[in-house]
């Protein structure tokens, strides 16, 4: 089966699952989730161990706040424990377990991570070390499995995983006694454990190493970031058992072989009953920034594993029916989502290997006719990597759906010579109105869809940028917005000062410009206040936008690709002077503006190559074709700067003189219009 088909049919159960769980009787209680976190760092009388306080430290927010598990359902034992009862000695351990562990519900799911040592005796049984063992008297000081088996065998819990990180490398040295138990061993004394699957951190035969770098152990690292999405293969949203399994077995073993030149692989043991592919967290998104930021993090630490020097990103690509495409229904978001990660690689880097600009990028992508088809091509990434100076991997992004806020997002770090995927990476992110925005779809947004919803109990039912995005999505089937004569906001296409007429066709606004013409943007303020909007041409934006190098020098970069989150916004005041023609306040943006201020000036909009597949492309070389303003209420305050395929022309000087009195307040519209050549214009004609 094909990669798109597979995430064709993950996405589809999504939806199906979502669909079904709401029709669901609201007097089921709902899966709860729990987990028992112990880490012992500090030992008296056996050897210290590093970083397994911090281990759970991280795997704790993790939970929380990737997993949304509730502080409440949480117990850990750590050193660091406020109280004795806190701290994983003997007698806490003995006295907390049993209680906790009885909690769950018969429909929940139990997560149990340990990280210390385990010893046998001279009978061969096995022990967990807590802190105050003696390992020459483990009977009497330290937690038998056998007990502890026990427990999780009475838990009512449907699933329980237990995730044990044992046996760590460099413990052992200099020490004489009882003979310490693998992480693997302890966890063979589950097998048969009723809904207990056992992630063990190595074989046998195998230390668990330690992560200086990272402060973690090395199992533990992948871990938390398998739990943080990456491992979200399918897109769902969820990470199952066996999802978290396969990631954290692959990146183990292949960081512990690059850098530690040891051996290091993770070991599952299935129990008895264990109902399905169990699900061990449910994701909750974040801010797509910072999944970005997440990606590249892993990215670039599989670039240097795989001792990649050079790396070029791509835009995004959409999944629709007809496979991947470019654009379709996510706008120009795609192509911010490939810069913001470029920019996010760049910043990992550390010298240690190096990212393709966009320039050099968008050149290598002509000179080679690449399409989003010759993702599975050896030799057409092959071919990509030369002309792009040697380039010797390519980071595929994908946007693999979106449903309200919640978008989708994988990426693959693909060789150019063939290899298989040298790194997987994901997340589920969370968009603002503003990124909605850059979907390409046109709605105003009334006052009426800022009022909250209160439900039982004078309760909020949802946030208010959740209620506003559906019902932009609800209006992004309607009309374009500017076939309503009382809509405040026009935008016109101008060309020798005459406007080009638009083509109106439901959501969609078209206007045919031909190669090499000169054009600019008119808007309309009738709303009788000032507004401040953002305005991007296939994705970037129409002010300079400032960047620091690596020296920390700031300098402004024309036509930056960014999100009309963050993008520096224009200030439409209907009483500024000379705002009025014919009567009504218009605004002229004539290309994109390299410099602002009195003496400002401004790179003209020509047309290059206009736009022949209307909404989705299939050539990365491809134009957008997309106009997209963004209007908002006025904030207090922060600077604002200034009162197909195109490029920037002649450059002109004008003034764009700068106010520091209107910020960015609410979303009130959004606009899009798409621009194409004359034949294609001529084919969409009703």
């Amino acid at each position: 089966m094909s990669r798109n088909l597979l995430l064709m049919v993950a996405l589809l159960l999504m939806c199906l699952q979502t669909r079904s769980g709401l029709s669901q009787d609201s007097s089921v209680a709902k899966p709860r989730q729990w987990a028992l976190l112990i880490a012992a760092e500090d030992y008296a009388k056996a050897p210290k161990l590093q970083f397994t306080v911090n281990d759970v430290r991280r795997l704790r927010e993790t939970l929380t706040k990737r997993g949304g598990m509730l502080e409440s359902h949480i117990l850990s034992l750590t050193d660091d424990g406020e109280k004795l009862a806190d701290r994983p000695v003997k007698a806490s351990i003995e006295a907390m377990l049993p209680a906790f562990l009885k909690k769950p519900g018969p429909q929940d799911s139990v997560v149990v991570y340990f990280s210390g040592h385990g010893f046998r005796d001279k009978d061969g049984k096995l022990y967990l070390a807590p802190l105050d063992i003696d390992p020459a008297n483990a009977a009497a000081t330290g937690v038998p499995i056998e007990w502890f088996r026990g427990l999780l065998d009475e838990c009512p819990a449907a699933f329980k995983l237990l995730i044990l990180d044992a046996c760590h490398a460099g413990s052992e040295k200099g020490e004489d006694g009882p003979p310490s138990a693998s992480a693997k061993d302890i966890g063979d004394s589950f097998k048969g454990a009723k809904g207990v699957v056992t992630i063990a951190s190595s074989t046998a035969e195998e230390k668990s190493r330690i992560w200086e770098f990272k402060q973690q152990s090395l199992f533990s690292y992948w871990l938390n970031e398998g739990l943080k999405g990456h491992s979200d293969v399918n897109g769902d949203g969820e990470v199952n058992v066996d999802e978290l399994y396969d990631y954290v077995y692959s990146r183990v073993g292949q960081t512990a072989n690059v850098r530690f030149n040891s051996p290091q692989t993770p070991v599952r043991i299935i129990g008895s009953r264990v109902p399905g592919v169990p699900v061990v967290v449910k994701l909750i998104p974040q801010p797509l920034k910072q999944v970005l930021g997440d990606m590249a993090e892993q990215l670039s630490a599989a670039m240097e594993e795989n001792q990649l020097n050079k790396v070029g990103v791509l835009e995004f690509t959409s999944l629709t029916p007809e496979g991947e495409v470019l654009g379709a229904n996510f706008g120009s978001l795609g192509r911010y989502c490939g810069d913001e990660l470029k920019q996010r690689l760049m910043d990992r880097s550390a010298g240690k290997f190096s990212v393709l600009d966009r320039v050099k990028m968008e050149k290598s992508l002509v000179a080679v006719n690449f399409k989003t088809k010759d993702l599975q091509s050896e030799s057409s990434l092959r071919n990509l990597g030369k002309s792009a100076g040697n380039v010797t991997a390519i980071a595929a992004g994908m946007l693999q759906g979106r449903s309200g806020r919640i978008v989708t997002l994988r990426c693959s770090l693909k060789g150019v010579l063939g290899e298989k995927a040298l790194g997987e990476v994901g997340g589920v992110a969370l968009i603002s109105e503003s990124e909605w925005a850059q979907t390409g779809h046109s709605a105003e947004v009334k006052p009426e869809d800022r009022r909250p919803e209160i439900g039982a109990g004078n309760q909020l039912v949802r946030p208010v940028e959740e209620q506003v995005i559906d019902r932009l999505d609800a209006r992004a089937n309607e009309p374009h917005p500017m076939q309503n004569p009382n809509f405040p906001f026009r935008i016109s296409i101008n060309v020798n000062n005459e406007p080009r007429k638009p083509l109106l066709i439901g959501n969609d606004c078209y206007v045919m410009l031909r190669k090499g013409e000169k054009y600019e943007i008119w808007i309309e303020n009738r709303s009788k206040q000032t507004v401040a909007m953002r305005l991007l041409v296939d994705g970037l934006n129409t002010l300079p936008e400032k960047e620091d190098d690596a020296k920390g020098i700031a300098t402004y970069v024309i036509g930056k690709p960014v999100s009309l989150n963050e993008a520096r916004h224009w200030v439409l005041d209907p009483e500024a002077p000379g705002a009025l023609f014919n009567g009504i306040p218009t605004f002229t943006v004539r290309g994109f503006a390299s410099e602002t201020g009195e003496q400002g000036k401004t790179k003209r909009f020509t047309i290059t190559d206009a736009e022949q597949s209307l909404a989705a492309r299939q050539k990365y070389t491809d134009n957008i074709g997309l106009i997209s303003a963004a209007f908002y209420t006025p904030g207090a305050g922060g600077k604002s700067r200034g009162a197909v395929g195109t490029a920037a022309g002649e450059e002109v000087q004008e003034n764009l003189k700068e106010r520091d009195d209107v910020s960015v307040g609410n979303l009130i519209a959004s606009l899009h219009i798409r621009y194409v050549d004359e034949e294609t214009f001529r084919t969409i004609q009703p």
